[in-house]
């Protein structure tokens, strides 16, 4: 695959990424009482951590699209596996005992985490050639 294809690829599934932690952050703090959480957690927490979580897309993508492939895709990692977390809600339910709301939410930015996650396992040609050629 190119650079900048890989590139391309990389921006739109990273702002799938974005938007299903959005559409879950968002219903997670507007009917948090639906949600099994620990008994530590209050939405203002749950709304703390996405505004940590999510700039590291963007930190991770510029560092990518500058040419350093490997701390931005680092940096997606670790965005990638933040975004796992929210599969911690079964720790405290069973999928079952949850809303298909809440658990298609759930599972939707669990899969696209996944989906970053292998995707930036992907065998490429350095990026510093399509940042260049763009």
């Amino acid at each position: 695959m190119s650079p900048l294809r890989w590139l391309t690829g990389l921006k739109w599934l990273l702002l799938a990424n974005v938007a299903a932690s959005i559409l879950h952050y968002t219903d997670n703090v507007l009917f948090f009482g639906e949600y099994p959480e620990p008994t530590w957690i209050n939405p203002s927490i749950v709304d703390a951590f996405w505004f940590v979580m999510t700039p590291l897309a963007w930190l991770g993508y510029r560092q990518v699209r500058r040419g350093a492939t490997l701390t931005g895709s680092l940096v997606l990692l670790g965005y990638g596996v933040a975004n796992l977390l929210s599969l911690g809600h079964y720790r405290y339910a069973p999928m079952h005992a949850i809303s298909h709301r809440i658990n298609a939410f759930i599972l939707l930015e669990a899969a696209l985490a996944i989906m970053l996650i292998a995707y930036l396992a992907m065998p490429r040609r350095r990026t510093a050639d399509a940042v260049e050629a763009k």
